[in-house]
């Protein structure tokens, strides 16, 4: 079902500038764009970044051969995607300088965009992080979240899941894409899977945001963190919309991806359905998930783990137990629910639409939880260490 997106005119190209990304694999210089383009559905929205490398993923309403074009100073080097042509378009843009902001267009799309790539490894920063999450297409209070979001500019945005409440409507997604455009245009995402992604057994979360062929569960290097995603909800571990599961291949993974982690970095789990939560009143399949407790708890024998951050209930808390940091930021448009603010393992909480911006630099990770009017309703030092960050300005 194509996805017709509103509110945005088509626009050509007239003219490219002179300033070249040099050395990026299939380019082509072209003096102007050409006369006829397809029409973007949705995005774009940027994936899997690195150093040195970003992937633009955008929708066109009928079968093309994508093409982009990327520059610092302004989009004037085409890349054009080595495939045939297609409605559903990623392209990997390649041979980037770390920690740079480039400006890019995508074919169809009257708007330019940019993104920042990350940090060089080894790397301290800084940078922010946003994490998000449980938009389950309450359209109006998710586009206030999304919009108060995109405002902070981060260049990395963890997904905590459940982006829609039947991933089965093609239209869901569309008012989705449509909400998150200004957020997801200029900040790479990092969703995990929520019970309601899997409502189509996770084919339309496999077709936006999946590595091709590989499992949901994955990790990346992000100047000193390590981000490892979970899969609370694995269709092949017999997880249900309503029951989560982790297999033994995951969790086997899990421990085998901790191993080959350097003391030096830290790492940070993105899941839905979190080791701990408490909420007010505790519904069916809700609550903290044994399985991936059992997961982190093996993991975290071989390499400190600074936090685990989680949605699938609406609301945010915060806590410490067993030593282990877990935050649940399910106010991303969801019908919100109560904490339970008087849990003794529970820090902070609220009933609130928010978004949690943390600041890192080397080892050093400041957070603040602000609702959507920007008031912060959180504020703490997630992880720190007695050597300065070089990176901070004094």
């Amino acid at each position: 079902m194509p996805f017709p997106r509103s509110g945005r005119a088509l626009a050509v190209l007239l003219a490219l500038s002179c300033d070249k990304l040099r050395d990026i694999p299939g380019v082509q210089a072209r003096s102007t764009l050409p006369r006829t383009q397809p029409q973007v559905t949705a995005g774009p929205w940027l994936l899997d970044p690195g150093p040195s490398q970003m992937t633009v993923a955008w929708l066109t309403a009928a079968p093309s051969v994508g093409k982009l074009w990327v520059g610092t100073g302004s989009p004037d080097t085409e890349v054009i995607e080595a495939t045939e042509a297609t409605t559903e378009h990623r392209i990997v843009v390649r041979n980037l300088q770390p920690s740079t902001q480039y400006k890019y267009r995508v074919q169809g799309a009257a708007e330019t965009d940019w993104f920042q790539t990350a940090p060089a490894p080894g790397s301290e920063g800084p940078f922010d992080v946003l994490v998000y999450g449980d938009n389950r297409t309450n359209n109006g209070d998710h586009a206030l979240v999304a919009r108060a979001a995109a405002a902070e500019r981060a260049p990395l945005a963890l997904h905590t899941g459940d982006m829609v409440v039947n991933a089965r409507d093609d239209e869901l997604f569309r008012i989705w894409f449509e909400e998150e455009h200004e957020l997801l245009a200029h900040s790479a995402l990092v969703p995990t899977v929520g019970n309601h992604e899997i409502t189509d057994t996770g084919v339309a979360y496999s077709k936006y945001f999946q590595h091709k062929g590989q499992p949901a569960y994955w990790s990346l290097d992000y100047g000193p963190l390590h981000v490892i995603v979970l899969d609370s909800f694995e269709v092949a571990a017999g997880a249900t919309p309503h029951a989560g599961g982790v297999s033994d291949s995951q969790r086997a993974w899990f421990v085998e991806d901790v191993k080959n982690v350097p003391a030096s970095r830290t790492i940070w789990v993105l899941v839905h359905q979190g080791p701990y939560t408490h909420p007010e009143k505790l519904r069916p399949g809700h609550g903290g998930s044994e399985a991936v407790l059992a997961a982190i708890s093996e993991a975290r024998k071989l390499h400190p783990i600074a936090a685990v951050f989680a949605g699938h209930e609406h609301f945010y808390q915060r806590g410490e137990t067993d030593g282990l940091t877990w935050i649940v930021l399910g106010g991303g448009g969801a019908p919100l629910e109560e904490p339970d603010k008087s849990f003794p393992d529970v820090k902070a909480a609220a009933r609130a639409l928010s978004y949690a911006m943390i600041h890192v630099c080397g080892c050093h990770a400041h957070a603040k939880v602000k609702d959507i009017a920007g008031n912060v309703i959180d504020s703490f030092v997630l992880s720190d260490c007695p050597a300065p960050c070089h990176g901070d300005a004094p």
